[in-house]
């Protein structure tokens, strides 16, 4: 159930930080990679330029409740007004939609640019209270 998708590559979850603030209704957020699958990962053609596992973070980012689900939209809007991003490396800038459900079901469809090329972003975990 658990992934963490760059381009076509899952890098699996590894160690989880995360945070609400209900009274400001705010999250914190960081989801970093597996070290294993990376390391593996990190032997191919493609990602043999990483010294380390991707790591996505949020910071005191504010959200929207509805229907028992926390939801943001993640534009060029949000990135310049909150401390959003894929580290990889350098900060790349994501894009797409980020909920986390009555489960506590944390997912995120979007994309993301590394050195320039657009590649798919796709998460999906459990996160535990």
């Amino acid at each position: 159930m658990e992934k963490f998708i760059i381009g076509e590559n899952d890098f699996g979850v590894g160690k989880i930080s995360y945070k609400v603030n209900w009274d400001k209704d705010t999250i914190d957020l960081t989801i970093e990679g597996n070290t294993v699958i990376f390391e593996q990962l990190s032997e191919s053609k493609a990602w043999n330029w990483a010294l380390y596992p991707p790591k996505i973070y949020f910071r005191n980012v504010s959200f929207e409740f509805q229907n028992a689900t926390i939801s943001i939209i993640i534009d060029e809007q949000m990135l310049d007004e909150y401390d959003i991003a894929l580290y990889f490396l350098e900060h790349n800038d994501i894009e797409g939609i980020l909920t986390i459900d009555e489960d506590n079901i944390f997912s995120l469809e979007g994309f993301t640019y590394i050195s320039g090329e657009k590649m798919n972003l796709e998460m999906e975990v459990k996160l535990i209270k």
